[in-house]
């Protein structure tokens, strides 16, 4: 007898997208200005290039796209995250690999992670501190906010073949010893984005520096 496991990903996937304010056009649109770019990089760019341009084009890209419907780009403990207006989740884009993969026995896992993404999946004990930057709310109560929402994830990983994007919106539950996350609350698919160029940015996490999507930001 064949046994078929469950999928993580379901056809309601896009109506659980719009229970959180998102929907597919609106990931698409918010990511592809910064993984075309990233796509088209030549071989004599730094290697912290693309992921460079996917990460800051995309978090002010999606800020612009959701600020009229009253999201904010809201900094906790040095990682900028999407907050929506009723504080039902935030969000900050992160590369990973096992993006998009159905099989419950492959789940995604990100490159090591900072403190920040770590206090996210514990109880709070402290307030955040929210470093000034004109791009950034300073208001103490819209951080607290930030902190009490759930925290997703928007991961995206290059196709095999570098022409495209897997995305999903996936709520991490669990690290490991050396700050990968690897263990999800909820996965949400979301489906695959074509592009054309070399997306090596999105190659596979090891053991070296915290990757290029946790931001370190300093107080002036």
């Amino acid at each position: 007898m064949e046994t078929t496991l469950a999928s993580p990903f379901d056809h309601d996937d896009e109506r659980r997208l719009e229970a959180l304010g998102l929907s597919t056009e609106l990931i698409h649109n918010g990511l592809r200005r910064g993984a075309e770019r990233a796509a088209n990089r030549t071989s004599y760019a730094l290697k912290a290039a693309p992921g460079i341009d996917i990460y800051f084009d995309g978090m002010e890209d999606f800020a612009q796209l959701l600020a009229q419907t009253g999201w904010r780009l809201v900094e906790v403990e040095g990682q900028p995250r999407l907050l929506h207006p009723e504080n039902i989740v935030a969000f900050t884009i992160s590369s990973g690999i096992n993006v998009g993969n159905s099989g419950l026995r492959v789940a995604p896992r990100t490159r090591r992670k900072g403190p920040a993404t770590r206090n996210a999946l514990a109880p709070k004990q402290s307030d955040p501190m929210l470093f000034e930057d004109e791009n950034f709310v300073d208001d103490s109560e819209l951080v607290a906010r930030a902190v009490g929402a759930p925290l997703y994830f928007l991961l995206c990983e290059r196709s095999s073949r570098g022409d495209g994007l897997h995305i999903e919106l996936a709520r991490p539950s669990g690290m490991t010893d050396g700050g990968s996350v690897n263990e999800w609350a909820e996965r949400i698919g979301v489906p695959f984005l074509p592009l054309e160029g070399d997306l090596s940015v999105f190659d596979q996490p090891d053991d070296g520096p915290a990757d290029e999507f946790d931001v370190p930001v300093e107080p002036r």
